[in-house]
This record gives C-alpha cells, sequence and structure tokens, in this order.
C-alpha cells in the first residue's frame, strides 16, 4: 500500500508538472500573443499619426501659399497706385514726371514703424486719389540720399515742374502716430499747395479756370 501510494503520488506530481509546463507554455504564446497585439496596435497608432501629420503639413503649406499669394496680390495693387522708385529711376519717374503732374514723394527706411505707418497711409491716399493728375512715389531714403538722417524719415517730398515744393519731415506734421490718417495728409499737403490731391471736381474747375485765363489772355 505504502509502495502504490508513492507510485501515486509520484504519478500527481508528474502530471502536476507537465501540467505546469503546458500551461507555462500557454501562458508564454498567450504574451506573445498580447506582444504582437501591442506591437499591431502601436505601428497602426504610428501610421494614423504619421498620416494625421502629413495631412496637417499638406494644409498648412497649402494655407501658407495662400497667404502668400494674397500678400504678393496686395503688394501688386498697392504698386499700382504708388510706385518705388530707384535712385536709378528718379530723374525719370519723379522730376521729369513733375513737369506734367503734381508728384508726392515718399521717402522711407526698413524697420521703422512711422514710416510703416505713413506708408500704410499714403498708400490709401494713392488708392482715393487715383482719378486725381498727382503721381505717388516711394523710395528708401538713403537709396535716393546717401546718409539721409534717419531722424528725419518718414519724409514726403511735394515736387512741381522739376522742383521741390516743399519736404514734410516726420510723421508729427501729419498728427503724430494716432493721428496720421488720409485726411490729415491731404490738409498737410494742401496747406502749401493746392495743385496736389485734388478730386475730379476741383480739377475740372482748374481747368476750366486756365481755359477761361488763356481765352481772356488771347481777347484781350
Amino acid at each position: 500500500m505504502k509502495e502504490e501510494d508513492e507510485e501515486r503520488k509520484g504519478t500527481r506530481t508528474m502530471c502536476d508538472e507537465k501540467k505546469e509546463e503546458t500551461n507555462a507554455i500557454f501562458d508564454e504564446r498567450d504574451d506573445e500573443n498580447d506582444e504582437n497585439d501591442e506591437d499591431e496596435e502601436e505601428e497602426a497608432f504610428m501610421k494614423s499619426y504619421r498620416e494625421k501629420r502629413i495631412a496637417e503639413m499638406i494644409f498648412m503649406r497649402k494655407e501658407e501659399k495662400e497667404d502668400e499669394k494674397e500678400e504678393k496680390n496686395n503688394n501688386v495693387r498697392r504698386n499700382e497706385y504708388m510706385m518705388h522708385v530707384s535712385h536709378e529711376q528718379w530723374t525719370k519717374e519723379v522730376t521729369e514726371v513733375s513737369r506734367s503732374h503734381p508728384v508726392l514723394v515718399l521717402l522711407t527706411k526698413e524697420n521703422s514703424k512711422a514710416c510703416y505707418l505713413l506708408e500704410r497711409v499714403m498708400e490709401d491716399v494713392a488708392r482715393t486719389y487715383r482719378t486725381s493728375r498727382t503721381k505717388f512715389r516711394r523710395a528708401e531714403a538713403r537709396d535716393i540720399i546717401p546718409n539721409y538722417p534717419e531722424r528725419n524719415v518718414p519724409t514726403l517730398i511735394l515736387y512741381r515742374n522739376g522742383d521741390v515744393v516743399e519736404n514734410i519731415v516726420g510723421i508729427e506734421q501729419f498728427g503724430g502716430m494716432s493721428g496720421v490718417n488720409t485726411e490729415t495728409v491731404r490738409r498737410r499737403v494742401r496747406m502749401k499747395s493746392d495743385e496736389f490731391l485734388m478730386d475730379r471736381g476741383e480739377e475740372e474747375a482748374k481747368e476750366a479756370e486756365k481755359r477761361r485765363e488763356k481765352e481772356t489772355a488771347k481777347n484781350g
């Protein structure tokens, strides 16, 4: 009996060991399956993340291109009314043009808040009076006048008949940083000469007056 008990005990022990070994194998396989599932989930997540990032980058680049296009169009529209001139173009585009039209030239410099503000206002002035005889120009001060003092920019120059009518130096002349606008610029310019920034009605009246003066001189 004792031997039979020991034999049954040995058999149970072997069975238990076999069962444990089998369970260990299945547990190991389960662990491998879990790891594989985790790897697949991580790979799927990374794929989704990459696709999302690529889509975001494409969208952002598209927006950047649209912004660049809009800025380019804005620059074209601004240049349509207010031409940028270099030192080489000055005689042709300012001096010569002023013999037949009043010319307003804005001298500026980069990285100047006052220049930037007055330039924006002058662009609005140029659009507002685009049908007038006044011509609008802008230029880098140092490009036109070497060693031009920075404290003098922005400067608005009134040209007529090949000569300077007046230099208006500094944004304070137009109401300062908080006061400058289309109307303050117009008032300041017209204080010196009413030939500049005339609207259509004023120009027609001026032309009629000149014709009358010519006729009077001819008949007189």
